[in-house]
């Protein structure tokens, strides 16, 4: 019977509606004698339509880091497979608008190269 079950592999085009890029270390930069400028500069890896949905957050203090609060958020991020000479990876991490997640899973739902899956985390901090 056809709707009776949701196929897991079908994206809702008007769901995706977050224009995101995702981004990795870039080799470390050098100045001309050969030290290190910038280790920390990220590369785009890919500029793509998504559906970000947020999976669940906490909120803590650090008593560490002058008390600022912490937020931690879990969200879920859904793109189309984007070909087989991309490479996701954790460690990576997706930039939207001027939110940051870093990659921590990424799932090619059935492995049938449709429908990726990353699960990621927004980290900000806040001095209050």
């Amino acid at each position: 019977m056809k709707g009776a079950f949701a196929d897991p592999l079908v994206i809702n085009p008007g769901e995706l509606r977050h224009r995101i890029e995702i981004q990795e270390v870039s080799s470390t930069a050098q100045d001309p004698r050969g030290k290190s400028v910038n280790p920390k500069m990220w590369d785009k890896v890919l500029s793509c339509w998504a559906k970000i949905e947020g999976a669940g957050s906490r909120t803590f203090r650090m008593s560490f880091s002058n008390n600022a609060q912490v937020s931690l958020s879990t969200d879920v991020i859904t793109i189309r497979w984007p070909g087989s000479n991309v490479v996701l990876k954790p460690g990576q991490r997706v930039q939207f608008n001027s939110n940051l997640f870093n990659i921590d899973a990424v799932d090619n739902v059935q492995h049938r190269n449709r429908k990726v899956v990353l699960a990621c985390t927004q980290i900000s901090a806040d001095s209050n």
